[in-house]
């Protein structure tokens, strides 16, 4: 069974209330600093509220990347319910693979938001995913799911892997590029199946294009060494 790391499903059901506590009390705090007593603060109510909204806007932005399906819990929750079970369906899929993979979950690798990276002797995989059950098509070079325009996500793929390569050659003196992969959960049969060196596959499909795959042999040490750091780095 594959070494699974940073999963947890209650904890990141309770990180969108922590979040919103915490702007909440960023917010009083703000407010009580800015109001003196000694002056006439209703006239400066407009530009205070003004000054308040922009701090609060930079703490939501930063919590969003920390962590992108937070505010979903809140306010969109039965999109936030199907992304949860997209990645426990997915989560699922990846521990059936041998003792020789690492798989590293929801993490922020340096500005870009990781969903799944896996790292075995077959190479390294970044993996994202798309719940809508529209069919997937491509559109004056965009990947589409029905209208919804996947470009940030696809590009977003290139961006990590681009990015783990440039770790790997600082580290290691050598060049792997990651294999991305878009995961469709609800469309196990995806009409698209390659997109811009991308594959495309669903949930059942997932594990036999991983262990299908193969690159330029990665030593183990390489392997366990470069998976201890991200570990050691960004989940403790």
């Amino acid at each position: 069974m594959a070494h699974i790391v940073g999963y947890n499903t209650a904890s990141a059901k309770k990180v969108s209330f922590t979040h919103l506590f915490f702007i909440i009390i960023v917010a009083v705090a703000l407010i009580g600093f800015m109001l003196d007593p000694a002056d006439n603060w209703k006239e400066h109510i407009l530009p205070m509220l003004g000054t308040v909204a922009v701090i609060l806007a930079i703490v939501g932005f930063a919590l969003n990347k920390v962590n992108p399906m937070g505010w979903k819990q809140l306010f969109c929750k039965k999109e936030f319910e199907q992304l949860v079970k997209a990645d426990s369906d997915i989560i699922t899929a990846l521990r059936s693979l041998n003792d020789d993979y690492c798989v590293l979950y929801n993490f922020n690798l340096e500005l870009l938001h990781v969903e799944f990276l896996v790292l075995g002797r077959e190479g390294l995989f970044v993996i994202s995913k798309t719940i809508s059950s529209e069919p997937l098509h491509v559109e004056d070079g965009i990947l589409m799911t029905g209208t919804q325009s996947l470009a940030k996500k696809t590009g977003n793929l290139w961006r990590i892997c681009h990015l783990i390569n440039i770790l790997i050659k600082k580290g290691y003196s050598t060049e792997i590029m990651p294999k991305p992969i878009l995961v469709t959960a609800n469309d196990e049969q995806p009409v698209v199946q390659k997109f811009d060196g991308i594959t495309v596959a669903g949930t059942a499909s997932l594990t036999e294009e991983i262990e299908n795959y193969s690159m330029d042999s990665i030593a183990p040490e390489q392997l366990r060494g470069f998976a201890e750091y991200l570990e050691k780095r960004y989940f403790k």
